[in-house]
């Protein structure tokens, strides 16, 4: 015989659910490597990219995987140094208005010198802490800058990716 337990009635299922996204997405390329639309920045702060990562459904996060990789090549024929981050924070839309978190940086601001004419390519990847953004929809962003006159081009590659593992959250869907 079947016996019922007091007590409250779960509604919901936590069925965990993964989204990936790539962040940039175009044409099928001859060696396979495509780049977002390019920004160039000098002393002033510019978003390189700027994407909404939105799996469809508010998640609550359990899991941030993140392979990012961004490219910045010297225009000016001079010697550079460059600051960038990357940074996310909470987006989401309840009732019709945008409501948004505050920006966390992913990890600390880096900074590099790149030669004359020169491209300079590397990859931020890993687990980003929960603590930090423990829910999705969230806005994704690379900020770039350089401390002197020097002109820079910025732009993230094709296998730049985020992978999301959570749960819906109830009453959201």
């Amino acid at each position: 015989m079947t016996q019922i337990k007091r007590g409250p009635v779960r509604r919901y299922a936590e069925l965990s659910q993964t989204y990936l996204r790539h962040l940039v997405e175009g044409q099928v390329a001859t060696d396979g490597v495509v780049y977002s639309s390019v920004a160039t920045f000098g002393t002033t702060a510019v978003d390189v990219i700027d994407e909404l990562i939105d799996p469809g459904m508010p998640l609550e996060l359990q899991q941030i995987e993140v392979g990012l990789t961004q490219r910045f090549t010297e225009l000016s024929n001079a010697v550079g140094s460059i600051f960038y981050h990357w940074r996310a924070r909470e987006e989401w839309d309840a009732l019709g208005t945008k409501n948004t978190g505050a920006w966390v940086i992913l990890r600390g601001t880096l900074s590099k010198g790149i030669g004359s004419l020169a491209n300079s390519e590397d990859t931020l990847s890993g687990y980003v802490g929960i603590g930090t953004l423990p829910r999705a929809p969230f806005r994704l962003r690379l900020t770039a800058q350089t401390l002197n006159a020097a002109q820079f081009r910025g732009e993230v590659k094709n296998s730049s990716y985020v992978r999301l593992v959570g749960t819906v959250i109830p009453g959201t869907v």
